[in-house]
């Protein structure tokens, strides 16, 4: 019969050949920078690289592995240069900024003057997603009047996105940390709005970030509103940095946006707490996670 003592370093020395083993299969570390992750996510490059020149973020999400990236204003862009490097390179545009700012009716005219400008722009890119946020309150005006007022200019700018194949996605902000005094900052709200709207080219952008703060909730929310989401964005809280840096369990969020049926791309936008490549190798592990739940 065997001993403890026999038995003991029978055990270790099994353990030792599957540290081995695990070593000599480095593609399968879930934060290695090769490694295809299980849902696609899209890089903030406003947020991630931002001291370098916009051509260069492009090379850094190559870099690290991903194929999709998003990004802010594109007026500030070499449109042409961007278009060639993702050729080039691979890499997918998920979605831009469309406009910012129409609760009240006067900003309809200026909105659906950005979101055509926006149009072609898109379209030479691939792009069919384009945020747009409702703003900051309108002094003289009620909350329902306001509502109605981005209603309305939703409505119109469904009827001039649509012929491109192109969805506007509302994205609703908070107010405690972020973005005082913002007219939609609930998904409840947000997604009473969709629903007004009644276009399948308008829908919500789901921060999971500003809705944390904001309500909390998130599961819940995530599946109450799934049909009415276009697009997903992450950030841990406090910090607005990578996952496991603050509270929200990502591991668990990110199996449940899968789990609704959503495959489009994630957002990354988030600011890395330290070196952005060791923020991408959380995101990667966090990933890791979802798939295995």
């Amino acid at each position: 019969m065997p001993n403890r003592r026999t038995f003991l370093a029978a055990a270790g020395a099994g353990a030792a050949s599957l540290a081995l083993a695990g070593r000599s299969r480095g593609a399968e570390d879930p934060s290695s920078a090769g490694r295809k992750t299980w849902l696609t996510y899209a890089v903030n490059v406003e947020m991630f690289w931002g001291q370098l020149p916009f051509l260069d973020r492009l090379r850094k999400v190559a870099e690290a592995g991903f194929t999709h990236y998003e990004f802010w204003p594109w007026k500030n862009k070499d449109i042409d240069a961007v278009r060639r490097l993702n050729d080039e390179l691979r890499l997918v545009p998920t979605q831009f900024t469309g406009f910012s700012g129409f609760t009240s009716p006067a900003r309809r005219a200026p909105f659906l003057e950005a979101i055509r400008a926006a149009i072609p722009v898109a379209d030479r890119l691939g792009v069919k997603k384009l945020t747009v946020v409702a703003g900051q309150e309108a002094p003289g005006l009620s909350r329902d009047e306001q509502t109605q007022a981005v209603i309305d200019t939703l409505k119109a700018g469904a009827e001039v996105v649509a012929p491109a194949g192109v969805m506007l996605m509302l994205e609703p902000l908070n107010v405690l940390v972020d973005h005082p005094r913002q007219l939609v900052s609930r998904s409840d709200h947000a997604a009473a709005i969709i629903r007004a709207v009644g276009s399948p080219h308008v829908k919500i952008l789901f921060d999971c970030y500003h809705q944390q703060i904001t309500e909390g909730n998130l599961t819940n929310n995530i599946r109450a509103y799934k049909d009415l989401i276009g697009y997903f964005q992450i950030a841990d809280h406090p910090g607005r940095h990578e996952p496991g840096t603050g509270e929200v369990n990502y591991a668990h969020v990110l199996r449940v946006i899968h789990d609704v049926g959503y495959d489009g791309a994630i957002g990354l936008e988030l600011r890395p707490q330290g070196d952005a490549m060791e923020a991408l190798k959380a995101v990667r592990q966090v990933d890791a996670a979802a798939q295995g739940r």
